[in-house]
């Protein structure tokens, strides 16, 4: 689970592996305990708050899962419908604002979870086709991280709705010990939201 959970970290931190050198990192204040750096053996200190679920406003749930559980193998944990009178924005028809709320999950109860909610008393704006995939602020990817991305990106790829924007090929990112070589593929769920799914190949500082 660590392996899994320390790519995830892996990437979405190699800015700092890219534009840092090992002797420009700051130095912890003394009595502090100093963050463990990407790569170690235990890359996570502990910490009183954790990442532990996106939760994704959806059009239909059902269609959601044809990805995100039927493709890429997460699994259904809780499937309940809500109602959320609170959410004042909303104009549900008695504003009880309906939802189903599915929480899934592959590895871990606690950490990397996906939420798919979808309101019922859907609105036009519910229903309305989702913009373009254009990596602008305010837009979110998601990294999966598999190993076997050859079957894994094939069946996400035959989802109705998904858009392939690229399939795996090689990258490479720099760090100080090294070249990281990942191979990485990209797509857009049925919703709009951005999927890098990718395998790692070889990580330098994992080497002895």
């Amino acid at each position: 689970m660590k392996s899994v959970l320390a790519t995830l970290l892996c990437l979405y931190g190699l800015t700092a592996c890219v534009h840092q050198g090992a002797g420009d990192l700051p130095a912890a204040p003394a009595g502090e305990q100093k963050a463990a750096l990407l790569g170690s053996l235990d890359p996570y200190p502990v910490a009183d708050i954790n990442l532990r679920r996106t939760t994704l406003v959806v059009r239909d749930a059902g269609a959601s899962l044809k990805l995100y559980r039927d493709a890429l193998g997460f699994d259904v944990v809780y499937d309940q419908v809500l109602t959320s009178p609170g959410l004042s924005t909303r104009r549900g028809a008695d504003g009880q604002n309906r939802s189903r709320l599915v929480l899934t999950q592959t590895n871990s109860a606690e950490l990397g979870m996906i939420g798919l909610w979808q309101f019922l008393d859907q609105t036009p704006e519910d229903l309305a086709p989702p913009e373009p995939a254009d990596f602008t602020p305010g837009r979110i990817v998601l990294l999966f991280n598999t190993g076997n991305l050859e079957a894994r990106f094939a069946a996400a790829a035959l989802v109705p709705g998904v858009t392939v924007l690229g399939p795996p090929a090689e990258r490479r990112y720099p760090s100080p010990a090294g070249d990281i070589v990942v191979m990485v593929s990209m797509l857009v769920d049925p919703d709009g939201y951005t999927i890098e799914l990718n395998q790692m190949i070889f990580d330098p500082r994992d080497l002895p």
